[in-house]
């Protein structure tokens, strides 16, 4: 099930899937996080940031995870996720 989680450790825990923030491209308080599926294609998806500690809300995590294709439909389950491992 996914949960509020702060910024920093969320970007921590999709970096394991090769999701990463191009600072780059970062415009005021959103910042870019992209990732190269599996087929071979780059996704991206504007992540608010307004500190690391900010907390990103459950809609938006779902978002992410839909978008970079981290469900349990592509064999991430929630447990997988959000482990420290």
């Amino acid at each position: 099930m996914d949960r509020p989680t702060k910024y920093r450790e969320l970007l921590s825990l999709a970096g394991k899937y090769g999701v990463y923030e191009d600072a780059k491209r970062a415009k005021g308080s959103e910042r870019l996080w992209i990732r190269e599926l599996p087929d071979g294609t780059k996704r991206s998806i504007p992540v608010t940031c307004h500190g690391s500690g900010y907390v990103i809300g459950v809609g938006l995590i779902r978002a992410i995870r839909r978008r970079f294709w981290l469900t349990a439909e592509h064999g991430v389950l929630d447990e997988k996720f959000y482990s420290k491992k």
